[in-house]
């Protein structure tokens, strides 16, 4: 198939933050071009989980029943064990109790209260995921997607970015206009390098081995119980993919390891023998050996200075693998730059409305990367202990021995946040966005990197809630745009935001609810506007103050200003980082001289 000419958004990069980023284009009715340099998707087993927040996401995209589908079945638990190893003398030395998604979606149902999710996490490798998603991308008529076609440079232009993209096995070159451009071509972005940014953060000490595959010997794997992932004491991690025969497991070596030459099934063997010696299992074959270091960084930019080319995903932050906030942190941002690129195209979207997607973006990413850093010195903590104690500590039937175990029990349980820290991923607000307009009637809610305060503050994800009838939440009310949610008798404030957005020809749908009043008292006011994304853009004041249905729709779609001091925290957060570093790194340093970055080997 030719490639066109001429697109409204040019997507580079077909990982889960290109595909997904086409696909809310495409839902909302915009035509976009996107290209892969590689000829299929992944092979690489990356993230695991999609979290909560994320599964929100794609039940609005349509595909979170079919991830679930191809995904580890809803009644596995999600438990992580603290093992000293397999081997004889090891044992479990703690947990981490996470439910099922079946178990969650039975609290869903019973706690209607507003602080649980509308979707429970799942399971799911994202090579998996992007198996199943390339075909059903490729079947949109409004994306064109070309596998095998790199973007090797591009220029901004006042009205437009040509873009210069060259076919990976016949070399053949094509040059295409467009009126934006999204970067998600991951670490080694070349539209970040174009846009002259930097990434401000650092490694993680060290290099791990990494090693994918099948085994049938559940006997020998499930000695301390069944698992999603075990942490053993030596660092190493074993991770179920499946249930069923495919696993993956990390091994820290030294950076100077020539990690070509380790035999991938003793490398097994070693990580599920912890501190106590290697267990041989039975492995049927070997998928993927590879070596990578973690990197923990994020773009100074995410968008050029014309504000026509974009970053998301991997080539705007990188994480490591704790908490798994790095797709899901990249989901987020490509549906939230889906819609704003939407509008701009659709001709509702104002010229501040691309301004919102750094300010709102790169805070959550800041906060999320910091976050995988304080998971990851919770591991290398207990990992140091018995590295400078030594391994027979552990199995030491002394006093001595018995505290130390205890110790590190206490310690990992009470430092379990790493898939817990619900406030983190539901709870994010969207302070200091200049569409976004803040209640001035009251102090802004308690936030808790724990849990998720249920409020419809401004910029804050509204609750979900269960309407009277228990199966209807009011997410599936939403449309696909803007939504006015009306709890008053009358419905006369939505209906004057209906003929206003007629007027402005922007899309708006009105949902009048007079009788829900559990969702009202959750909700907190009487008219709430939410945008596309389910964040809060404005709420009616509680003293009943008369709206200006114009300004308020002006000023959520970018048309006009709110007057307030925009960009604050993200500001903040980069000042911090640029200071001090993230957690769990060795410190900032610069990226393009990092080694043992992307070397795989089948």
């Amino acid at each position: 198939m030719a490639i066109s000419d001429q697109i409204p958004v040019l997507i580079a990069g077909g990982g889960p933050s290109g595909l997904i980023l086409a696909l809310q284009l495409a839902k909302h009715g915009v035509k976009s071009l996107l290209v892969e340099r590689n000829e299929g998707t992944t092979k690489w087993p990356k993230m695991d989980i999609t979290n909560c927040r994320t599964m929100e996401l794609f039940n609005r995209l349509d595909v979170s029943q079919g991830l679930r589908e191809i995904g580890v079945p809803q009644e596995y638990s999600f438990n992580v064990l603290f093992s000293s190893g397999l081997s004889e003398g090891g044992e479990k030395l703690a947990q981490w109790d996470l439910p099922s998604p079946k178990e969650w979606d039975q609290r869903i149902h019973a706690q209607n209260d507003g602080t649980l999710p509308r979707e429970p996490y799942q399971r799911c490798s994202q090579a998996i995921f992007e198996a199943w998603l390339k075909p059903r991308i490729q079947q949109e008529p409004l994306i064109e997607s070309h596998f095998g076609v790199m973007l090797e440079s591009l220029i901004e232009l006042d009205d437009c970015v040509e873009s210069y993209l060259v076919n990976v096995k016949t070399g053949e070159k094509h040059t295409v206009r467009s009126q934006y451009v999204a970067g998600c071509d991951g670490a080694g972005s070349r539209v970040r390098k174009t846009i002259g940014t930097k990434l401000i953060g650092g490694q993680v000490s060290g290099a791990t081995l990494l090693v994918h595959f099948k085994s049938r010997d559940l006997t020998k794997l499930h000695k301390q119980g069944h698992f999603w992932h075990i942490f053993f004491t030596q660092g190493a991690v074993i991770i179920s993919q499946d249930e069923v025969d495919t696993w993956t497991v990390h091994l820290p070596i030294p950076l100077d390891t020539d990690w070509e030459r380790l035999d991938p099934r003793q490398a097994v063997y070693t990580v599920l023998g912890g501190s106590m010696g290697p267990f041989p299992i039975e492995i049927d074959e070997i998928l993927v050996k590879s070596m990578w270091r973690p990197t923990i960084c994020i773009a100074e930019k995410y968008a050029s200075e014309g504000k026509r080319i974009f970053l998301s995903g991997d080539a705007a932050h990188q994480n490591v693998p704790h908490g798994g906030y790095g797709m899901n942190t990249a989901i987020g941002d490509s549906f939230d730059l889906g819609w704003k690129l939407a509008a701009m195209v659709k001709g509702h979207g104002g010229k501040y409305l691309l301004d919102s997607y750094e300010i709102e973006r790169k805070p959550v990413a800041a906060r999320n990367i910091e976050r995988s850093g304080v998971h990851v010195s919770v591991h290398h903590d207990y990992v140091s202990w018995v590295a400078e104690t030594g391994p027979g500590i552990l199995t030491a039937a002394s006093a001595e021995g018995k505290e130390f175990r205890q110790k590190i029990e206490s310690y990992v349980t009470a430092r379990d946040g790493e898939n817990k820290d619900h406030g983190l991923e539901l709870g994010y607000r969207y302070n200091g966005s200049p569409v976004i307009i803040q209640s001035k009637d009251c102090e802004e809610p308690h936030w808790s990197v724990r849990d998720y305060v249920a409020s419809t503050w401004p910029g804050a994800r509204a609750p979900h809630v269960y309407l009277a009838d228990g199966k209807t939440s009011i997410f599936d009310l939403y449309g696909r745009n803007y939504t006015i949610i009306d709890f008053t008798p009358s419905g006369d404030i939505s209906q004057s935001f209906m003929q206003t957005a007629d007027e402005l020809a922007i899309p708006l749908k009105r949902v009048h609810l007079p009788s829900e009043t559990h969702v009202r008292s959750v909700w907190e006011r009487d008219v709430v506007l939410v945008r596309p994304d389910d964040h809060v853009a404005w709420r009616l004041p509680q003293d009943g103050t008369t709206v200006n249905t114009r300004e308020v729709l002006d000023i959520v779609t970018g048309k006009q200003r709110t007057g307030e001091e925009e960009g604050s925290v993200q500001l903040d957060a980069l000042a911090n980082i640029r200071e001090k570093g993230f957690s769990g790194t060795t410190g900032n340093e610069d990226q393009n001289l990092v080694k043992g970055r992307g070397e795989f080997q089948m």
